[in-house]
């Protein structure tokens, strides 16, 4: 019986998510959605809503509702105050003076696992690679050790690169203190640009 078991379950739907602050949504946000969405039947997004970041949550989520909006498997969903919140994972918001600090995510990690994932179905958690920001370097290394003992399955995935660089939210964010809106142009989809031209050129 075990084994039979162990086969049918190979035929249960895959599930994903990810859990992103988007702050703001740019390419390499978009790459890895797709890149998720084409491996499972239906991916969930959590939107971090905690609002610790330089764009406002009810901004960073409608950007990644008009950044994903032609993908049919895709929702877009709030993360609550239990995935990645100043109550599970406070260290997520002080990263910059936190770089050479250990950090824990066990709680936040083992109430997904326990809880969030289980109501959704959800069998895989995909992330990306995290070569520059130490503490998400650390959330990555702990997704793969506690997640599998839920039974979810963790994917790293490559980052998406422009111009030699990894396209990242904190580069696009350095530009607009330039107003440097050609660069950043080459960065972010069309949704994003039209909302960082109108609130900040």
């Amino acid at each position: 019986l075990i084994n039979y078991i162990q086969k049918i379950s190979n035929y249960k739907p895959l599930i994903g998510s990810i859990v992103m602050n988007c702050n703001p949504f740019t390419l390499g946000h978009r790459y890895l959605i797709e890149y998720a969405a084409s491996r499972v039947e239906h991916l969930f997004i959590f939107a971090v809503e905690e609002d610790k970041s330089f764009f406002p949550f009810k901004d960073r989520i409608e950007l990644i509702r008009k950044g994903t909006a032609d993908l049919s498997n895709v929702t877009v969903i709030p993360s609550g105050q239990f995935i990645i919140s100043a109550i599970t994972f406070t260290d997520y918001f002080g990263k910059s003076e936190l770089q050479d600090k250990t950090i824990d995510a066990s709680m936040d990690l083992e109430i997904f696992g326990m809880y969030i994932a289980p109501a959704l179905n959800i069998n895989i958690r995909f992330a990306g690679e995290e070569p520059i920001d130490k503490v998400t370097k650390q959330y990555n290394e702990q997704m793969k050790k506690i997640l599998p003992t839920y039974g979810i399955k963790f994917e790293e995935v490559p980052r998406k690169e422009a111009g030699g660089n990894v396209i990242s939210a904190s580069r696009v964010r350095q530009l607009l203190k330039f107003k440097d809106f050609k660069e950043i142009k080459k960065l972010v989809p069309r949704s994003t640009f039209e909302y960082l031209k109108k609130n900040f050129s």
